[in-house]
């Protein structure tokens, strides 16, 4: 099983890397604080398995960190970021990835419409890409 740099089984730990590329002109990164995970949460998002889960906020934003299989796939870090009234920004979701997860390469998926889950109306998803995934197609 892989783990986020940083981290152990309980509580996360935040990766105090430097965080790459630019940010928005006024862009202040807000503290990430864990909050207890309701059990009810954990039993909706992974049933009865009992798969790593973390939540935290950061400053408007939501945030649930989990270690979980993709469509019965191996085990993947999966980011939930979103926000009550608005989307999150990119700043706001390139600092939750580097903080909760370091160096590890995620990538945010459009799927295809059929495949669409919209749980959210202000919510994205990063999933983890594992042994270099996608990596030929863009790393140059």
């Amino acid at each position: 099983m892989s783990k986020v740099p940083g981290t152990f089984s309980g509580t996360a730990r935040i990766w105090n890397g430097p965080i790459p590329g630019t940010r928005e002109p006024g862009f202040v990164e807000a503290p990430i604080i864990e909050r207890p995970t309701p059990a009810a949460v954990k039993g909706l998002v992974h049933g009865s398995d009992q798969l790593e889960l973390h939540t935290f906020e950061m400053g408007e934003c939501n945030i649930m960190l989990g270690h979980e299989p993709a469509n019965g796939g191996p085990l993947r870090w999966h980011i939930t970021i979103s926000c009550p009234d608005r989307h999150p920004t990119w700043d706001e979701i390139k600092t939750a990835k580097y903080r909760l997860t370091g160096p590890v390469p995620m990538a945010m998926i459009l799927p295809r419409p059929e495949d669409y889950v919209d749980s959210h109306p202000h919510v994205f998803q990063l999933w983890e890409l594992i042994d270099n995934e996608a990596f030929d197609a863009w790393i140059t």
